[in-house]
C-alpha cells in the first residue's frame, strides 16, 4: 500500500498492469522507458480518465509511447471542456506512422507545424497544448508520429466510398474510425455533444463523456 496523499510507482509496464486490474487510486505514478528512444520519464495518469490497465494494453498494442497517449487523451479533455468562445467544439487527432497517416489524407489548409522545432511540437509538453487546441479546432485532422510529435493540422481524411457511419455516429466519428483502420494507428475524436472516443484499428476502444 502506498502512504497516504501518495501515488504508487511502477517500474515497468508489465507491473503497471498487474497492479492497476486490483486498485486504481486517482493518481499513479509510472515510471517507463520510451518505445521509440534511449531514456526514462516518471509521468502521472489520472485513472478517473482512462482506466490505466486498459490503457497500458492499448499502448502496447499500438506500439505507441504510454505517456504519448496519455497527454492525447489530456489534450482531447482541455479541448472538449474549454470549448472556444463559449461554444462547444470538436477535434480530431490521430497518432501512427506519418506516411500511412498522410496516404490517406489530403491538406485542407497550409501546414502550420512545418519548420518548428520538435521541441515546441511535442505532446509531452503541456505548455504546447493550447496551441495545439487551437490547430485541431481547424476542418480536417491533426497527425502526431509514434513519439507524440505533430506534424500536420487541417488534414482531410479519406473515408472510402461506402462505408457506413454507426448508429449514433457523426462524420468526425465516420473519419476516426476510418483512418484508425487504414492507417493502423490510434485516433481520438472529441465531439462537440461532450465524449471523447478512442478507436484503434476501426474498432471504438474507449468513449468517455465529458462531465
Amino acid at each position: 500500500m502506498c502512504p497516504p496523499n501518495s501515488s504508487p510507482i511502477f517500474s515497468d509496464l508489465s507491473t503497471l498492469t498487474e497492479e492497476l486490474t486490483f486498485r486504481l487510486p486517482k493518481v499513479v505514478r509510472v515510471k517507463v522507458s520510451s518505445i521509440a528512444s534511449n531514456f526514462t520519464r516518471l509521468f502521472s495518469i489520472d485513472t478517473t480518465m482512462l482506466s490505466a490497465n486498459r490503457f497500458a494494453s492499448l499502448a502496447n498494442e499500438t506500439g505507441i509511447d504510454l505517456e504519448v497517449l496519455t497527454k492525447a487523451m489530456q489534450l482531447a479533455r482541455h479541448i472538449g471542456s474549454r470549448g472556444r468562445e463559449g461554444h462547444s467544439v470538436g477535434a480530431l487527432f490521430a497518432i501512427g506512422s506519418l506516411p500511412k497517416l498522410r496516404k490517406f489524407s489530403t491538406p485542407l489548409v497550409l501546414n502550420p507545424f512545418k519548420g518548428h522545432d520538435a521541441e515546441k511540437k511535442s505532446i509531452l509538453f503541456d505548455e504546447n497544448h493550447e496551441t495545439m487546441a487551437e490547430f485541431a479546432w481547424l476542418d480536417g485532422a491533426i497527425f502526431f508520429n509514434k513519439d507524440g510529435v505533430a506534424s500536420d493540422a487541417g488534414r482531410y481524411i479519406q473515408v472510402p466510398a461506402g462505408t457506413q457511419p454507426k448508429y449514433g455516429e457523426g462524420g468526425r466519428h465516420l473519419a476516426a474510425r476510418a483512418i484508425s483502420q487504414l492507417a493502423e494507428c490510434a485516433a481520438i475524436c472529441v465531439s462537440s455533444s461532450g465524449t471523447i472516443s478512442l478507436y484503434v484499428n476501426g474498432k471504438e476502444r474507449y468513449k468517455v463523456r465529458l462531465s
